[in-house]
């Protein structure tokens, strides 16, 4: 797989122009360990963003937090802990394990059918109250027994959120609804770690496993209905034509799929009766509003990351189209007076 910049990328005009770009960092023979090893500056940095982040109650509590992260992963079939454990080691404070355990609270997405008519595409904005997130994003060039695939994260972290594997599919992951009074329902953005289920796989750690081992739309599919999870999850997945587009809601052994155009945001679209008792952003029905109203629609790149997709918590942006093998990735930070969110980066924009 070679990646070559779109014919636009580098010739950005304006503020726009001024910004870092997003690196991208080759692990297919070396994996996450190694991109760590590699920008252990950058994760000590990204650790103390997000940990500062953190209320004070819980900061405080952050060792404590870290170790109860690391017992709750080793409890689980998920086959990466000793690489969290590798990288735990390069460190020296704690808040590896916290981090990966950590699961991302408000994300809108978007399947649908290409502009051209050929393919699809997936749009996806990812919210997390951690501050360094847009500006420490890079783009991770790993691969599996059923190929290679462009991994949009963070130096430190093993799992998948959102990625591209060209000529097969792209994926998402958006976070279910958290039962009520919880710290996920409250709005915290510290893992609530007893709302977990212990002895399941993580999330995150699926999406990879599937990025790894699916050669096919079909097969990602299946694996995100069946596989047992730790956590309430909405899956967003689209392949290699306008047909294959889906959404995926996932209590940890129950789904409900529907096909696309279909969106997502944090609550129950497609499963109505299990909000009963659960809370999500309430923001959510406008996200989900909003971004499925761009389906199909040709435009500009991130035209679309408007308010309510963009706001104060907004971190990145992902446009991503597997039959293409394209895949735009734009930061964002909190702006000055942190009531929105502004570009961090220059656009990535990769053709594969």
């Amino acid at each position: 797989m070679s990646i070559i910049p779109f014919p636009r990328a580098g010739l950005q005009k304006g503020p726009a122009a001024l910004l870092p770009p997003i690196p991208i960092f080759d692990a297919r023979d070396s994996g996450p360990v190694a991109h760590a090893q590699a920008r252990r500056d950058t994760v000590r940095a990204l650790l103390r963003s997000c940990l500062i982040s953190m209320p004070a109650e819980a900061y405080g509590r952050v060792t404590a937090l870290d170790a109860a992260a690391h017992a709750w992963l080793l409890a689980s079939p998920s086959p990466y802990v000793g690489e969290i454990e590798a990288i735990a080691a390069l460190l020296p404070m704690p808040g590896a394990f916290l981090i990966n355990a950590a699961y991302e609270w408000g994300c809108t997405t978007l399947a649908a059918a290409a502009p051209d008519g050929r393919g699809a595409r997936l749009l996806r904005t990812l919210d997390w109250d951690f501050d360094g997130l847009g500006r420490f994003v890079e783009i991770v060039r790993q691969r599996g027994p059923a190929g290679e695939f462009l991994n949009v994260t963070w130096p430190g972290a093993v799992g998948v959120l959102t990625a591209l594997a060209p000529g097969r599919f792209a994926a998402s992951i958006n976070k279910g609804p958290a039962s009520a009074g919880t710290a996920s329902a409250s709005g915290a953005i510290v893992p609530d770690l007893s709302g977990l289920r212990r002895g399941l796989m993580p999330p995150m750690h699926l999406l990879r496993r599937i990025f790894e081992e699916a050669p096919d739309f079909a097969t990602a599919r299946d694996l995100m209905e069946r596989i047992p999870l730790a956590a309430e999850t909405i899956f967003t997945l689209t392949g290699l034509s306008p047909a294959e587009t889906c959404v995926i809601e996932r209590r940890p052994e129950a789904f409900v799929t529907q096909t696309g155009p279909v969106a997502a945001a944090n609550d129950w679209a497609n499963a109505p009766g299990w909000n009963n008792g659960m809370a999500s952003e309430s923001d959510s029905p406008s996200r989900r509003l909003a971004i499925a109203s761009h389906a199909g629609r040709a435009m500009a790149p991130f035209a679309w990351v408007e308010p309510p997709l963009r706001n104060a918590i907004t971190r990145l942006a992902v446009e991503a189209n597997a039959r293409q093998g394209s895949l735009r990735v734009r930061g964002y930070e909190a702006g000055p007076d942190r009531s929105d969110a502004v570009p961090v980066t220059a656009d990535l924009e990769l053709q594969v």
